[in-house]
């Protein structure tokens, strides 16, 4: 009974000491000192924080990672550094275990400690990763995070580790590939992190994603994968235009033109049709894409590589896709240099007369002027087709020769267009 009675006493004199403890103004107090610099009191101060209410706020984490790396930046030496880390890798298992619906990628966290602050830990940092890649790949945001878990993974392969095989490595690239595609679309004020990471895997990669590796890796995972969009989304963009022409895109693109029609699995189609050098279906498959494409400048940039491709032996249907790049992106000054060219070479196809051959140079001159104030920094190259197409285009005297100052003369033939000339 008396030690009952002791227990009492003891728990009672805990529960009483921890409603003693202010949380709220013991956080504030350590912000204070923290945004004072006074990182010594600081530190001190969210330490009996950290121990007295690890429930209290996820402040309480966020702000402690943000001291103790400040104390690791400014360590005395290399053993105050290592413990500091270790210290903050702590905290990303404390801030876990009390927060989890909110830190279910907190090993990326703990594995970038590492790496960010130089720790020689690279199988730990490796380790991490890849349980985090395993566990929680929907939850991880971090561009180089993402690299480095490739870059880690395609060292062992290239060190000759036995694990890490040219098939696993392979599923690396696909699931990272497919997350920083994924993490362009659905965070687009950090696109350009996303693109230069994914840049890096491919620079580090191209040894082992050839055409022919990918698509003998792709055939062999497919079957699996049938069924799978995302993953055949992945697969197709990884083959890409480059690869477009391995049976295995053909029959990925089909399937997943089949599930949905939509810009990009028309996209893939053309790809595919182009390499079997089906231009009607390619044709057909570019404009579908277009069509469905609910990004403007998407949309043109595939109006203008019909132009410039496929309808290229068109001028009619290529002047028309051209216009339609510029109706949706106005500022595409590549396409008013296209048509210009367009209009420029057509000049005796379309000019009856001397003089309307040379108004129809003057037309592409106009044109080419266009590309300038759409995109200014494609003057340079502007204006060395401008340069050339007014020694071609009818001079003043010429114009006063043909009464057509201030007049207008309308060009047929595919062109259809009215050219105005300036008054005296």
């Amino acid at each position: 009974m008396k030690a009952f009675f002791s227990l009492i006493a003891i728990l009672f004199i805990t529960n009483s000491n921890a409603q003693k403890f202010d949380c709220s103004s013991t956080i504030t107090t350590y912000q204070e000192l923290f945004q004072a610099r006074n990182i010594a009191d600081a530190y001190d101060t969210w330490s009996l924080v950290r121990k007295n209410c690890p429930k209290q706020s996820e402040i309480v984490y966020t702000d402690g990672i943000l001291i103790l790396q400040y104390k690791i930046d400014n360590a005395a030496n290399a053993e105050e550094k290592e413990s500091l880390v270790r210290d903050l890798m702590k905290l990303y298992d404390q801030y876990n275990k009390n927060f989890p619906s909110t830190t279910t990628d907190f090993e990326v966290y703990k594995a970038m400690a590492l790496h960010d602050n130089k720790m020689e830990a690279t199988d730990e940092i490796l380790s991490l990763l890849d349980n985090a890649f395993s566990r929680a790949s929907d939850s991880i945001t971090n561009a180089n995070a993402i690299y480095t878990y490739f870059s880690l993974c395609h060292e062992k392969y290239k060190a000759g580790n036995q694990k890490f095989n040219a098939e696993l490595v392979l599923d690396k690239y696909t699931l990272v590939n497919a997350m920083l595609s994924n993490l362009q679309n659905t965070n687009p004020d950090k696109a350009n992190e996303y693109r230069t990471a994914q840049r890096g895997i491919n620079s580090l990669a191209k040894d082992l994603t050839t055409c022919d590796n990918l698509a003998t890796y792709y055939e062999n995972k497919y079957q699996l994968n049938s069924d799978n969009n995302d993953w055949i989304l992945g697969a197709l963009t990884n083959l890409g235009d480059r690869c477009s022409a391995k049976p295995i895109f053909n029959k990925m693109a089909q399937n997943f033109y089949a599930t949905k029609a939509t810009s990009q699995s028309a996209y893939f189609m053309a790809l595919a049709s182009l390499k079997q050098k089906n231009f009607e279906e390619a044709i057909k498959f570019y404009s579908q894409s277009a069509d469905l494409e609910a990004n403007p400048q998407a949309r043109a940039k595939i109006y203008y590589t019909l132009a410039t491709g496929l309808l290229f032996g068109d001028k009619a249907k290529s002047k028309e896709s051209l216009n339609k790049a510029l109706q949706y992106d106005p500022t595409l000054g590549s396409a008013y240099l296209f048509l210009a060219e367009l209009y420029a070479n057509a000049a005796d196809e379309c000019g009856k007369t001397d003089f309307e051959k040379k108004a129809i140079k003057y037309l592409a001159l106009q044109t080419a002027k266009k590309a300038i104030v759409a995109e200014p920094k494609m003057k340079a190259a502007a204006d060395k087709v401008v340069e050339r197409l007014a020694s071609k285009s009818p001079s003043q005297a010429e114009i006063n020769k043909e009464k057509m100052n201030g007049k207008s003369l309308t060009i047929g033939c595919w062109i259809n267009e009215t050219i105005t000339f300036p008054a005296k």
